[in-house]
């Protein structure tokens, strides 16, 4: 098992360069500068079997030459050495390896060949591998990568699938207030991934907000595991590129095509408490704010601004991110209406007007927050603010800039504050001032509240409920029975269960279908009917799908002789009218259900597909034959799901409010559903083998339901 510590990466007492050169320009030289130059205070070995002194440093032919101890070694020789020179390592008792070096799974054929013999290797000696095909590792206490330049030292862990990502973003972050403790390329990600980064940073006394660039997540089922307690700890933001339909499985199943490309990512990121970015602008905002404003205590905001358009413009903005306006106590107005203009509008967002000078934006400021003399805290319902300044001639901006500052670091440690200053020449000054002293600023509101919105989203996860700590129902079953069952369908080399092998499932699960049962004589067909009752009688065959077309149907059984006549006049139909060659296993009897009685009835479709990465999503939804065509549905993992998440499921749906009823109905058994979803969870978890499941529809009745058509599919 591998050594799950890689703080040697982040601390190392000694690095060798395997691939250091004199030449000016190569790689090999741009590493082993870079780690001098960052002031590395530990030992440096330089590795190149032709040089015996490289930078003033006493090089080596091979990393057994070097007397000392090593804890990491960065690779920048050509792929086709690396793995000689990693069993050297691994002989040699090195820690972890960065390996730059190209020439791996990245170019197809051989490379895949030799990435997997590294693999290996890293197993036999117990080494951590970075890479490879990866920019290298940049830490506090050295820069061990072929970067330009060391960034600035700071809060942000930065992690990075791309590593020309990478150097574009710590390019851009040269001109911002920001730094950081950390910059990891992943690369191949061969041994190394994400989550095994975040689960160290999640302790790293250094590091006060993670960011990750990836396009992909190797181990779905670690990150589900690891990542909720990381993003307890510090806020993570996640850029998952690579989102495309070409991306989605080709499905069988309504539930395979109704699910996109993406949906597990947001779906995990949502139940990790992992907050989103869709864009690098997204990225560096979000760990802008969290990295220098506060959690507000709730989603009450106030708007201040010195121009009418700006403040609507901020007030769709809030609108649309689901920001709550702060209501002013009769006290706050009643203040405010005595010190603004006749013209200033003093309900939340508070116009200003144009000619607002510093003195006018401070005293709102101060107002709202209850920050004057006099004032009564238990009257101050703002938890946060966005203030707007647009250039005037009377409103100065780098003063307000300043006067804002100044406020927030005396008082407002708990109040998260955001502002837009809109222009260009006449409101850089103030905006530089405001970003250099940690107060976000942006050149457009609606800007502003987007990255306001995750500071909302970060209060709501950290006052939820802990995922280890959610109560899980869990029901009684036959789980023997349903093993059994797809056992016997692989043994017959099926992916997809007959009708009556889905009903006994479902039985075996709690969960109400159609009795079914498989008759494969007439005689058993008069008995089953008579247990059974009123029937319909289909023939079983996994060449014949649509058995209406060959006379394999008929309805209304209502006696055994009936059964058993009804048998044998199906078989002779499917042999006479269906394909040639076609396998029968027998006609199915299914209990025929009375819907006429029913006061009301809905059609629903539910079901279930797998993620390769996260597992199990269920999905909810409109049924019936429009389930296609109208889209509406919902979908959650089937990882650690509650009662809560069934019910919040079916409420993000349209077909929610039928169930509730409109215009007299009444309502539908929807406690009945969310049973069904309980249970359905509890099937996928149980047999991570089903690839794709289908009820569709299932009839919702006023009390209970009757899953009518079902689908399972698994895998061989």
């Amino acid at each position: 098992m591998a050594n799950s510590d890689i703080s040697f990466f982040f601390n190392p007492k000694s690095i060798a360069v395997i691939g250091a050169s004199v030449a000016e320009g190569k790689v090999g030289n741009t590493v082993l500068n870079n780690i001098i130059n960052s002031g590395y205070s530990g030992k440096i070995f330089p590795i190149n079997p032709k040089a015996h002194e490289i930078s003033k440093l006493t090089s080596y032919k091979s990393v057994l030459d070097v007397p000392e101890d090593i804890d990491i070694a960065i690779f920048v020789i050509p792929g086709k050495f690396v793995n000689r020179s990693a069993e050297e390592c691994g002989k040699k008792g090195v820690k972890g390896l960065i390996i730059i070096s190209a020439g791996f799974k990245e170019i197809g054929g051989e490379g895949v060949e030799r990435e997997n013999e590294l693999i290996e290797i890293g197993k036999k000696y117990n080494l951590r591998i970075l890479g490879p095909n990866c920019l290298g590792f940049i830490g506090l206490n050295y820069n061990g990568s072929f970067a330009a330049e060391t960034p600035k030292k700071g809060g942000i862990a930065m992690i990075s699938q791309s590593g020309a990502m990478l150097t574009g973003m710590m390019d851009y972050s040269m001109t911002q207030a920001f730094g950081f403790s950390c910059n990891i390329s992943l690369g191949n990600k061969a041994d190394l991934g994400a989550v095994d980064f975040i689960e160290y940073l999640a302790d790293d006394e250094n590091t006060s907000v993670i960011l990750c660039y990836l396009e992909s997540i190797k181990d779905g089922q670690r990150f589900l595991e690891v990542l909720p307690k990381a993003t307890r700890k510090k806020p993570i933001v996640i850029l998952k590129s690579g989102v495309s339909e070409a991306g989605a499985r080709a499905a069988s199943s309504h539930t395979g095509a109704l699910a996109g490309a993406d949906i597990a990512y947001n779906l995990a990121f949502e139940k990790c408490g992992v907050i989103r970015a869709k864009t690098i602008e997204d990225l560096f905002d979000y760990g802008e704010i969290f990295l220098y404003q506060p959690i507000p205590r709730e989603n009450s905001f106030a708007i201040i601004t010195n121009a009418g358009g700006p403040g609507i413009v901020a007030t769709d903005a809030f609108e649309l991110e689901d920001l709550k306006f702060s209501r002013f106590s009769e006290p706050i107005l009643h203040s405010l209406r005595g010190e603004l203009p006749l013209e200033a509008a003093i309900f939340n967002p508070i116009d200003i007007v144009g000619d607002a000078t510093p003195n006018r934006y401070e005293f709102t400021i101060k107002t709202i927050f209850g920050l004057n003399s006099g004032q009564d805290l238990n009257d101050i319902t703002t938890e946060g603010a966005l203030i707007i300044v647009t250039p005037q001639a009377q409103t100065k901006p780098t003063e307000v800039a300043k006067l804002i500052h100044n406020i927030s670091s005396k008082y407002l440690d708990t109040k998260p504050i955001v502002c837009s200053f809109i222009g260009g020449k006449n409101i850089s000054e103030g905006r530089e001032y405001l970003k250099q002293n940690h107060i976000p600023c942006y050149h457009f509101p609606d800007r502003a509240a987007h990255s306001l919105k995750t500071l909302t989203k970060r209060r709501k996860y950290l006052t939820s409920t802990p995922i280890n700590e959610l109560k899980i129902p869990k029901f009684k079953v036959n789980k023997k029975r349903v093993k059994e069952i797809f056992s016997n369908v692989r043994d017959d080399n099926r992916m997809v269960l007959l009708s009556y092998e889905t009903s006994e499932v479902f039985d075996c699960y709690g969960i109400k279908s159609p009795k079914s049962r498989l008759a494969q004589t007439p005689m058993q067909a008069m008995k089953l009917q008579t247990e059974i009752g009123k029937s319909v009688m289909k023939i079983v065959s996994p060449h014949i799908i649509h058995k209406t077309d060959v006379g394999g149907i008929l309805l209304n059984i209502e006696t055994p002789q009936d059964a058993f006549e009804a048998y044998i006049q199906i078989v002779n139909n499917a042999k006479r009218f269906g394909p040639q060659n076609a396998k029968i296993y027998g006609v199915e009897v299914q209990e025929m259900i009375d819907f006429k009685s029913q006061e009301k009835i809905n059609e629903i479709i539910i079901g279930m597909s797998c993620d390769p990465g996260f597992g199990a999503m269920l999905m909810f939804g409109t049924g019936g034959i429009y389930a296609n065509y109208m889209k509406d549905v919902s979908f959650a993992l089937a990882y650690k799901y509650t009662k809560d998440d069934a019910k919040l499921q079916i409420e993000n749906t349209k077909i929610f409010s039928l169930l509730q009823g409109v215009r007299g109905e009444p309502t539908s058994d929807i406690q009945a559903i969310i049973d069904v979803m309980l249970r359905l969870s509890q099937l996928a978890n149980d047999f991570p083998e089903i690839v794709e499941l289908d009820i569709n529809p299932l009839l919702s009745f006023v009390k209970g339901y009757s899953a009518v058509d079902i689908k399972i599919t698994i895998k061989r």
